[in-house]
């Protein structure tokens, strides 16, 4: 059974078509469409507090609860830390609920750390909105904000937040669609090959669908079948009996067993050997295994999801994967796109790494150049080099802006003619692509050619190097250095240090 990678034409419609081949025969497999607000939040279902000051309606209660958010009424002065849910929850209250700012932030003190408040807000409390979000409120939502697409913002980040969730973002019009696709086929027992591009997030998405099966309170047992060694692949997969070889002290069960009513997630299935694959196949069809060393068969009720990133048609044809195999764990196959084919889950991966990977102290956000060089990069290693790249750029930020010049992207070998050759993935890694003009007109003395060559980026960061030892020769002060250079001061005075460390001479402001 295989998918088509293309939708049919009738996706526009309330529900998507895929067609599927059975043995020649084409089938036609229909999936309700998600729109904006039914984007896979029912499974993790959020209490939120509502103030009792603030109005609700039907509409807007079913619009919270297709945001798996259920809305309780409350008087917001009877609240204490006895009275809340245990488990996390939101918390919706009206300023108008509390004498002044202080109060409402001592308050939500009193709740503990399992709250995520929400402030409503009228047009003419803006400031005290500011304020309320620099002393610790997570959101603010003005009169008439409470449309379905803020509510889906609120809950999602509440997630990140709360639940510390390492739920894969589906807002892209596609991942949606992928998204339909896996929670039919979760509940299912059909094998599922997932292909897709490194880093794209096929193991994040096995576990969706291990979460969707009937199986969701089994193990999930990922393997990596590319660095299983092959002398140990077979006991490392199947088990092994005391004294089977050298060094087996002990009977030890493998990943199959470990994995005994869930889920094995093999993954790179394409880098087993012709052998391990044989045994591979009886494992799957037979639903029995035998332990190195063993002479008897013993039954196992695993579920097998496999991912590659390999044309495994290829390989059947160059004799390095069994045809009979790929049929056997290809039941229902998925095709995970890289994140450049799915574009709108590109902000809201990189807001969700902020929250995972940020210090809970300041909640980071991106300026304008920062989100339009995260939108204009390629992505070629997918979603692990965006969360590298966020990760990095947490740390490079002093303070709660991400600026463009904090986003550093991840270099790649390129193996084409020249595979000694290294190339970096960067359109514009710093803000010299704003000066690039006078990069040529300035040599920087100090700066070795021999440096330069090494890779582009040693090449990009002498360009931006030279630039801003102009730019500071020529302006009186610093802060009119980093305006020229569209810049913070806090940025310049972090690229004057990094010019220190590469022996890079800073010029002096200028005196005349």
């Amino acid at each position: 059974m295989c998918i088509r990678d293309r939708f049919c034409a009738a996706t526009s419609l309330s529900h998507c078509f895929y067609e599927i081949n059975i043995n020649g025969t084409l089938l036609a497999l229909s999936i309700p469409r998600l729109n904006g607000v039914e984007k896979m939040f029912e499974q993790q279902p959020l209490e939120i507090l509502w103030d009792d000051l603030i109005p609700i309606d039907l509409d807007l209660t079913t619009t919270l609860n297709r945001c798996g958010l259920t809305p309780v009424p409350v008087a917001v002065h009877t609240l204490d830390k006895g009275s809340v849910p245990e488990t996390p929850f939101l918390l919706y209250v009206a300023l108008e609920s509390f004498a002044s700012t202080d109060a409402l932030i001592v308050f939500l003190k009193s709740m503990g750390g399992a709250a995520f408040p929400v402030l409503k807000i009228s047009p003419d409390q803006i400031d005290d909105g500011v304020e309320a979000l620099r002393l610790g409120v997570q959101e603010v939502m003005c009169e008439g904000q409470d449309d379905p697409e803020k509510w889906i913002q609120i809950s999602r980040k509440a997630r990140s937040v709360l639940l510390k969730s390492d739920s894969y973002v589906f807002v892209d019009e596609v991942s949606q669609h992928m998204l339909a696709l896996i929670e039919r086929v979760g509940s299912s027992e059909v094998t599922v090959l997932m292909n897709g591009p490194t880093g794209s997030g096929k193991e994040v998405l096995a576990k969706l669908t291990h979460d969707f099966s009937p199986r969701r309170n089994g193990p999930f047992v990922p393997v990596n079948c590319a660095a299983l060694p092959e002398s140990l692949a077979e006991s490392l997969l199947f088990g092994h009996a005391k004294g089977a070889f050298t060094g087996a002290a002990k009977s030890t069960i493998g990943f199959f067993e470990r994995a005994e009513g869930g889920t094995l997630f093999l993954d790179e299935i394409g880098e087993l050997s012709l052998q391990i694959q044989a045994k591979l196949l009886r494992a799957i069809q037979e639903k029995e295994i035998t332990p190195v060393g063993h002479s008897d068969a013993r039954p196992v009720n695993t579920r097998v999801i496999s991912a590659t990133n390999r044309d495994l048609g290829r390989s059947i044809k160059l004799g390095s994967f069994r045809e009979d195999l790929y049929f056997r764990i290809s039941t229902f196959r998925i095709n995970v796109p890289g994140l450049n084919e799915r574009r709108d889950d590109i902000l809201p991966l990189a807001n969700f790494f902020l929250v995972k990977y940020g210090n809970g102290v300041r909640e980071h956000r991106f300026t304008p150049d920062a989100t339009a060089k995260l939108l204009g990069y390629e992505w070629p290693g997918n979603v692990r080099e965006l969360e590298n790249v966020i990760q990095r750029a947490i740390v490079l930020s002093d303070d709660d802006f991400i600026e463009a010049a904090h986003l550093f992207f991840d270099e790649v070998i390129d193996f084409g003619e020249d595979s000694s050759r290294l190339m970096v993935a960067n359109h514009s890694n710093t803000e010299s692509d704003i000066i690039r003009e006078p990069v040529q007109r300035y040599p920087l003395g100090n700066q070795s050619s021999q440096s330069e060559g090494k890779n582009l980026q040693s090449a990009m960061d002498a360009n931006e190097f030279r630039v801003i030892a102009e730019t500071l020769r020529t302006c009186r002060t610093r802060k009119e250095a980093a305006s020229v250079l569209g810049i913070s001061e806090r940025t310049l005075r972090y690229k004057m240090a990094r010019m220190k460390e590469r022996g890079v001479e800073v010029p002096k402001r200028r005196t005349a």
